[in-house]
């Protein structure tokens, strides 16, 4: 290798193979290193070529001469990647012959067409494309009476291109190919990094192969002669799915991260050197099927590329520079087919400015059917300026992380509606689109309008989400809560109303209220709805309120829930919270949620109306309900969006009665059991309190189970005042007594006073220790340690270990600390018989009385014996193995410890007939693993046996035992 460096343009010469010199000349160093590693060490290329590369922004020049003396290796510019002699390269296509099209006819077969007359100025033209494309191969001559009429159609430089009308053929064929993906949805989820490349397939359409039986199909008369198409024709209707097919299906097996449609196809990546290898992979797998590059429109490694129309950079994508140039040239139309032309182009801007339906419905209204006059105005000159400015003052445009929620934020005006979204936590939307009312939604209220709108944006956004949650941004508080009787006027009927709240409670769907969204239309026609007030900062509340509700499971009675609520009151000093007063209120049998409710109602029946309060909750629930939903709830006669009753209405009417009578109350929420922040302090107390509400509760029905104490606590205070001798389980050193409430106490040298329960209050005191709020399934240590503190009986400790130890959630959730026994290692055995490994198959799909298959598997020869079972159970495995061992002499058998083989039945019978058990060691598969691996044999073997036959597993067990025992690798 030879490196000279003339005027700073590196040039470095490679020899290969003796005869061959490669030179690649680069402006950078880095780039010749790389490019050296990517396009000599990687591919094979031919010699004759030399390309000049752009690789991004910096040209670099690849030569690829062979040194012939007096010779000169002919240029082109098709950048680096094609592996093809330059003389084929010019005006050639590639050539699939891996999946040809079969034309399936429907409606009977297509009939002939008439041929018109081709105008006199293009039949030079014609005549020279159909000689190009007949010595190419791709079309050839044929005589039948099936006939598609030919067109030429006018080009820009006066030339011709041909058209063959296929819609009598489309319409008597099957329509079976996939259909394109939509480039705007595409373009949404875009892929954007660094470096990015697109490659462009010429003449895509004909590489694909024509079955011949069905060339006859694709027939064209021109000049006295018909010709056939050997290539997938333009304009079946099946031709732009079959391709993209194909080229999806190429590049899924090449590189599945390749983005393509039809024949563009785009790739990206952060790393220049990977990039270039995975372009480098992508082209020479695609030419190697038979396609073909267009490199004069192919960017390779670019930091901005076009793609669909767009500009995609590292900035985001934005409408491409020649469309915003030819937009920027737009003049008025002249006729109805250039305003038809007009609209089209600027359609593909739709999504890039808002309100795009409201600027352009004048223009629109030029081209309905059956208008008596149309006339171009100055008024339409001014909207088409318009949108020119528009358009081309675009930003750029955001493509959609699959990782975020989708945000939408709705605007709604009198005759049509506008949405934008976003990646959450961005700035810069996704997209804008809008939409027209129809002539019966534009009489809707303001409201309803904005449903409309919000209906519409799930539905046509909700593939956009990719799964992930939807964030609709509206100008309504609590939209969701909306119904017909809370909106004045109301316009839409009933099964509009129906659609709507199906739409609002979906469960990946949220609403969030913006003000800004409230436009002047909207505040003119609509009601003043309720918006949250905003809280002040916290020094200014006279009182600050903290309220709280707790439920229990219920100890000793047949309620459910033993609950409580608690309201603690005080003011703020700096962040201090300083507690005044403490109120509490049993409330006996209720959930959670309704104690949180009635805890928030008993707050408000505390307030005073003359004084700023602050009430704290930590119930989303109810503060939502509260500030959002209790306004629709009321002018609905306390009924959801669907008609249904709200829960809890008769407190909820409460809530809002005392909610008009105290303006000056502001309700917020904090989340509930933090560490950090300034509503920790008074949530706590108000939990605290709520909790020993409940606990004093729990107390008092526990207390009601106990009329008297038992006859042995009784013998154990008599015992203490007379020296009778003391029952058993009451140590003598221990005092007895009687206390308060009838309850019995004992005095423990060293611990203090605790209360004697009878034995009827004994279990429950234990399930409230084990299972209740304070403990929550702890172990035994700390139950017991939670009942000693207040609580002592004879047994307790035992009592209290085999309750713990048999509960069934603490089984469920908790890991075992046992440890596991040793494992039992295989048996080597040098003769048969020596150990026998037995195992149960099953169960399997019953056929007729048996379920279960008996396997026994000789540890030294590997022979199999199988023997079908009705049951699992010890009684007819005996049966089977006492024959067994009767006609054999087994010294003994190995197996796991199911219930057939660990049974006293089972072990004394193979005692009695002097057979020697062996078990493998719990959780331990591998100790029985010969069997445990015939197993699968067998019941695969069974499986692929009965498939198809419409026999029973039965039927083949004993075959399948033949095969096994004659095939030697097991």
């Amino acid at each position: 290798m030879r490196v000279s460096d003339p005027d700073r343009v590196y040039t470095v010469t490679l020899k290969l193979e003796g005869d061959i010199e490669r030179t690649i000349n680069a402006i950078f160093w880095d780039r010749v290193v790389k490019l050296y590693d990517i396009l000599l060490a990687e591919q094979d290329w031919p010699p004759g070529f030399v390309c000049d590369c752009p690789v991004g922004e910096e040209v670099i020049t690849h030569s690829f001469s062979p040194l012939v003396p007096g010779e000169l290796a002919e240029s082109y510019s098709i950048k680096w990647a094609l592996a093809q002699a330059p003389a084929l390269y010019r005006n050639h296509v590639g050539w699939d012959r891996d999946s040809p099209y079969h034309v399936i006819p429907i409606k009977g077969e297509p009939q002939q067409q008439p041929q018109h007359p081709i105008k006199f100025e293009a039949r030079a033209s014609v005549r020279k494309i159909l000689t190009q494309l007949e010595y190419q191969g791709l079309i050839e001559p044929c005589v039948s009476p099936m006939n598609n009429p030919l067109f030429p159609v006018a080009k820009p430089d006066h030339s011709y291109r041909i058209v063959v009308d296929y819609r009598h053929l489309n319409g008597h064929t099957r329509t079976y190919a996939i259909q394109n993906s939509h480039s705007a949805a595409l373009m949404n989820n875009i892929v954007r990094k660094k470096y990015k490349t697109t490659l462009d397939i010429l003449n895509g359409f004909f590489c694909q192969n024509i079955a011949s039986e069905s060339r006859d199909f694709t027939r064209f008369r021109a000049f006295g002669s018909q010709k056939k198409c050997c290539y997938l024709p333009q304009g079946n209707k099946n031709s732009p799915g079959l391709f993209s097919a194909r080229v999806t299906e190429i590049l899924h097996e090449l590189d599945p991260e390749a983005l393509s449609y039809v024949d563009d196809i785009y790739l990206t990546d952060d790393d220049l050197l990977q990039h270039l290898r995975q372009v480098a992979r992508i082209v020479v797998g695609i030419a190697e099927i038979g396609y073909k590059f267009n490199f004069t429109k192919s960017k390779i490694a670019f930091l901005s590329v076009i793609f669909l129309g767009y500009e995609l950079s590292n900035e985001g994508k934005s409408l491409a520079p020649h469309f915003l140039e030819k937009c920027a040239q737009l003049q008025p139309p002249n006729m109805i087919r250039k305003l038809q032309s007009l609209l089209r182009f600027l359609n593909f801007g739709r999504t890039s400015i808002p309100d795009y339906a409201t600027r352009i419905k004048p223009l629109y209204e030029l081209i309905r059917p059956n208008l008596s006059s149309r006339f171009w105005t100055i008024e339409h000159t001014h909207i088409l300026r318009d949108l020119q400015t528009v358009l081309l003052a675009a930003k750029h445009l955001h493509t959609r992380y699959n990782k975020t929620h989708l945000v939408i934020r709705v605007t709604a005006g009198a005759i049509g509606f506008t949405y934008v979204t976003f990646n959450e936590g961005e700035t810069v939307p996704i997209g804008y689109k809008s939409h027209l009312y129809s002539a019966t939604e534009q009489r809707f209220a303001q409201t309803e309008k904005i449903l409309t709108a919000v209906q519409m944006a799930v539905i046509k956004e909700r593939p956009l989400a990719q799964g992930q949650c939807i964030i609709v941004v509206s100008p309504i508080p609590a939209l969701e809560a909306v119904t017909k009787a809370s909106v004045p006027n109301s316009k839409a009927l009933h099964p509009r109303w129906i659609q709507w709240a199906t739409s609002l409670t979906a469960t990946d769907v949220d609403y969030i209220f913006d003000p800004k969204l409230q436009t002047q239309e909207f505040l003119q026609y609509e009601m003043e709805y309720p918006v949250p007030a905003d809280t002040l900062p916290i020094d200014q509340y006279q009182v600050v309120m903290y309220t709280d509700g707790s439920a229990q499971p219920a100890v000793g009675t047949k309620q459910q829930y033993s609950a409580a609520c608690a309201v603690v009151s005080g003011y703020m000093e700096g962040e201090k919270f300083c507690p005044q007063h403490t109120y509490t209120q049993t409330l006996g049998d209720c959930t959670a949620q309704l104690a949180e409710l009635k805890a928030l109602l008993f707050a408000l029946e505390h307030a005073d109306p003359a004084q700023l309060t602050l009430l704290v909750c930590d119930s989303y629930y109810c503060v939502q309900s509260f500030n959002e939903y209790l306004h629709y709830w009321r002018l609905n006669g306390f009924r959801d969006s669907k008609g249904n009753t709200i829960k809890h209405r008769m407190l909820w009417g409460k809530v809002a009665d005392l909610k008009e009578l105290l303006p000056k109350v502001h309700v917020v929420h904090t989340l509930g059991h933090q560490r950090v922040g300034i509503h920790v302090a008074g949530n706590t107390l108000a939990d605290e309190a709520a909790k020993s509400a409940v606990a004093v509760t729990t107390v008092a029905a526990v207390t009601c189970l106990s009329s008297k104490p038992d006859t042995d606590i009784l013998a154990a205070i008599k015992a203490t005042s007379d020296g009778t001798p003391y029952p058993k389980g009451f140590p003598s050193k221990y005092q007895y007594s009687m206390g308060g409430m009838l309850n019995a106490e004992v005095k423990i040298p060293g611990v203090g006073v605790r209360e004697v329960p009878n034995k009827i209050v004994r279990p429950h005191l234990i399930t409230a220790a084990h299972e209740g709020a304070a403990s929550a399934h702890a172990g035994v240590a700390a139950t017991i340690s939670l009942l000693q503190a207040r609580y002592w009986w004879p047994g307790l400790y035992k009592e209290t270990k085999q309750y713990v130890l048999c509960c069934d959630i603490c089984q469920q959730i908790k890991v075992s600390t046992a440890r596991r026994p040793q494992q039992t290692p295989l048996l080597i055995t040098n003769k048969p018989l020596q150990c026998v490994y037995l195992d149960l198959c099953g169960p399997l799909t019953p056929d007729s009385v048996y379920k279960y298959i008996l396997v026994a598997v000789d540890s030294c020869s590997r022979f199999v014996w199988v023997w079908p079972q009705r049951s699992a159970d010890a009684r007819t495995v005996i049966k089977d193995l006492r024959i067994f061992v009767d006609t054999y002499a087994v010294a003994a058998f190995h197996s796991d410890q199911g219930p057939a083989f660990a049974s006293k039945a089972f072990r004394d019978t193979m005692a009695s007939l002097r057979v020697q058990l062996q078990f493998s060691s719990p959780f331990y598969p591998e100790g029985n693993s010969v069997v445990e691996r015939l197993n699968r044999d067998l019941k695969q073997s069974l499986t692929a046996r009965v498939i198809g036959t419409g026999r029973s597993w039965l039927a083949h067990l004993y075959g399948v035992q033949r095969a096994l025992n004659c095939n030697a690798a097991l």
